[in-house]
């Protein structure tokens, strides 16, 4: 019931932003995308591969807003993380636990990283900052190095979670502090969703380090 109860009051901020905001038009894109990426980061905090549904269509449209805002490296990420939907639910899937305790809200057994796979995912980090930044800044990008910091933090969280990792929300909170950043003053939308991305990554490092601990 708390499940529901939380899924409903974070999903519902959308709307209430929405129709609050005494804005003559209604920006339906930025409505669907904020609602469908608030409703998918929820469900992968409880371990749930719907997840992958709800990612496949926030991704889509969140690629069609990014290219509309000229954010060019967020239009790469996107495609990237439109790509990893299928996979992630492959991945998940063939990972389920088939023996469940009913009291257990997630279907997967969460993994942590050792200290050779944080400096492994932590060299991909830089590797990929670096170099999408030198690829933006050969096409004259005005912010190449910017840009490329979540190209960097979501390629690894979306590598991590898939895994089944619970440091993906270490790199979740990352890419959405900076994401409100980079949205700030432009689409009143996204920035609400990534408020509330970081709110969840919060929970769902808490929910998934309980997930660890228990296993």
């Amino acid at each position: 019931m708390t499940q529901w109860l939380y899924l409903l009051a974070l999903s519902s901020l959308p709307f209430i932003l929405e129709f609050t905001s005494g804005q003559k038009q209604h920006d339906w894109l930025g409505l669907f995308a904020s609602w469908t990426g608030i409703v998918c980061v929820i469900l992968v905090a409880e371990g749930r591969a719907s997840n992958y549904l709800f990612g496949a269509v926030n991704s889509a449209i969140y690629l069609l807003l990014s290219f509309q805002a000229s954010f060019y490296g967020e239009v790469l990420t996107t495609v990237y993380f439109f790509i990893m939907q299928p996979i992630g639910l492959y991945t998940w899937l063939s990972n389920r636990v088939n023996e469940q305790d009913k009291e257990e809200p997630s279907h997967f057994e969460a993994k942590k990283l050792d200290w050779r796979g944080w400096l492994k995912y932590l060299a991909l980090t830089a590797l990929i900052w670096i170099g999408m930044g030198f690829a933006y800044k050969s096409i004259h990008s005005h912010r190449p190095f910017r840009d490329s910091v979540t190209d960097a933090t979501n390629g690894i969280g979306q590598l991590l979670m898939t895994g089944l990792y619970r440091e993906q929300w270490i790199f979740w909170i990352a890419t959405n502090l900076f994401s409100i950043y980079l949205w700030w003053g432009s689409n009143l939308h996204i920035q609400a969703m990534y408020w509330v991305y970081t709110l969840n990554s919060i929970v769902g490092w808490y929910q998934w380090t309980k997930a660890v601990k228990k296993a």
